[in-house]
């Protein structure tokens, strides 16, 4: 929400296909595959602030990852909230920019570049039942309430087992 709030030309693209595949009506499971805008944005969102920020794994035998000698058992982390940002990754990884994850974008993105729900065997089992339910509340937040940000208030990430910003994130809700 404050992505959108601090992008209000995101925020009415939202709007504008919510109301274009629902008339006005309330958003239903089949309104969603039709909702690319609202999906592109949640990535795209996830992508800068992942609820899990970082993931650990153990090491199965001894490996060499980089370089560098892995005895086994070691703890390996994988800061996802770097990786979300690395800018040998992405273009310019701090802009919020929801045309990233437009089909042929997403097409050419490396398995990890991704991954907020983590990745391999361990991901995580709710991940599309995720991106349905919020996709459904963001469009339905949308069809008559709009968020603005003060233009003061930044988010300060703060990790615990999910991310989350310290003293949380103030914004003005104004029913349309």
């Amino acid at each position: 929400l404050y992505l959108l709030a601090r992008s209000p030309e995101w925020q009415q693209r939202v709007r504008d296909e919510v109301q274009n595949v629902t008339g006005g009506k309330p958003v239903t499971a089949a309104d969603l595959p039709n909702l690319p805008i609202t999906q592109r944005v949640l990535k795209e969102s996830m992508r800068l602030y992942p609820p899990v920020p970082a993931m650990t794994r153990v090491n199965r035998e001894a490996t060499d990852l980089g370089g560098i000698a892995l005895p086994q058992p070691a703890l390996i982390v994988i800061p996802v909230f770097a990786v979300h940002r690395h800018k040998a990754l992405w273009d310019d990884p701090d802009r919020f920019d929801p045309d990233r994850f437009l089909p042929e974008n997403e097409a050419r993105m490396q398995r990890t570049q991704f991954m907020p729900f983590g990745a391999g065997p361990r991901v995580c089992i709710g991940a599309a039942f995720a991106i349905n339910e919020a996709t459904a509340i963001l469009a339905t937040f949308l069809q008559s309430v709009r968020f603005d940000w003060d233009g003061r208030h930044k988010p300060e990430p703060v990790s615990r087992v999910t991310l989350h910003p310290k003293g949380g994130m103030p914004l003005t809700v104004t029913m349309l």
